[in-house]
């Protein structure tokens, strides 16, 4: 009975540690933020890092829609950047922007940055228009965390 008892408090921690299996989002992701103002937003948690996507003028780019995989392949978060251009990943992670709405012009660019608006340079980055590269130094527009895409691309970067 002892034994019996011994194995259901295992498999119960178990369970209650490992989040009951779970969907392999982050715990808080699914519901965003509570206050109505992030919906759809993936929520930071320890272990990750957040990012902020701008235009060429320092304003977010808000809503963009985005899909992050883990190293092992498996969707890790579908989301969309926060009304302050925020997203956050786990490193190693590789995460998909649908730009659409963006003419990817010289009119129109856009920039990893971090809190403090320092582009990010040296973020490798595919877009499905052709497009591939690192972030980097943007002569014409003399800032850092540029990338090129076309209108409307999706972008996949290697965080």
């Amino acid at each position: 009975m002892k034994r019996l008892f011994a194995m259901g408090m295992i498999t119960a921690a178990v369970l209650v540690l490992s989040g009951c299996g779970g969907s392999g989002y982050d715990e808080g992701y699914d519901n965003g933020y509570t206050d109505g103002f992030y919906d759809g937003a993936r929520v930071p948690v320890d272990g990750m890092t957040t990012l902020f996507l701008r235009d060429i003028n320092g304003f977010s780019a808000g809503g963009v829609h985005y899909v992050c995989v883990d190293p092992t392949g498996a969707v890790s978060a579908d989301a969309v950047t926060a009304p302050n251009g925020e997203f956050s990943f786990y490193p190693g992670e590789q995460c998909a922007f649908n730009l659409v709405g963006f003419s990817g012009t010289p009119a129109d660019p856009l920039f990893i940055e971090d809190d403090i608006g320092q582009g990010k340079n040296n973020i490798a980055y595919v877009c499905e228009g052709g497009d591939t590269g690192l972030t980097g130094y943007s002569v014409d527009f003399g800032r850092d965390g540029f990338f090129n895409y076309l209108p409307d691309d999706t972008c996949s970067f290697s965080f």
